[in-house]
């Protein structure tokens, strides 16, 4: 389940993004997993108007996979907060590239996990197979960036075809 929220956006960016979400959401994860998935995601003009706390409450901890026995597990829970971009494009181009980082952690082919520690760093599990801490693996060298830079585009622009260019 998605739900969608906004903060001063107008009417037109809202119903896009929320549209948006659905797509992605349908394109990325199959129907009987849809099912399991909860997605809070808000979609927000600037994010300076939003409460402190909640700017203050927005680690990349929520990208931790859970735990079972000592095992990453595919995670079925997101709460995330995007500020819209100048261009509508460029917005739904944002939105898509979310939503295959959801998909990822969703399926269990990314999945990060952190000791219980303090300041014990976040590693990085690729298709089972355990990498490094994040922060030693270069942007460019991450399957799951490299898996974004190449299917966002595509998937904005089957978006933008199918429900914002005005047939022929």
């Amino acid at each position: 389940m998605i739900t969608f929220y906004v903060l001063n956006l107008d009417p037109l960016v809202t119903e896009v993004g929320q549209t948006a979400c659905a797509y992605f959401q349908n394109r990325l994860i199959a129907t009987p997993d849809q099912s399991r998935l909860n997605v809070d995601f808000g979609l927000v003009n600037d994010p300076t108007e939003l409460d402190t706390s909640i700017r203050l409450n927005l680690p990349h901890a929520d990208a931790l996979s859970p735990l079972k026995r000592g095992i990453p597990q595919p995670r079925q829970d997101f709460r995330l907060i995007m500020s819209r971009k100048t261009k509508l494009e460029d917005t739904i181009l944002s939105l898509a590239d979310m939503w295959i980082h959801i998909a990822s952690l969703h399926q269990g082919r990314l999945m990060l996990t952190q000791k219980p520690k303090p300041k014990a760093p976040i590693m990085a599990w690729w298709m089972g197979k355990k990498l490094a801490p994040i922060d030693d693996i270069p942007m460019t060298e991450r399957p799951w960036e490299k898996d974004k830079t190449r299917l966002s585009p595509q998937l904005a622009d089957e978006f933008i075809t199918r429900f914002m260019k005005a047939p022929a």
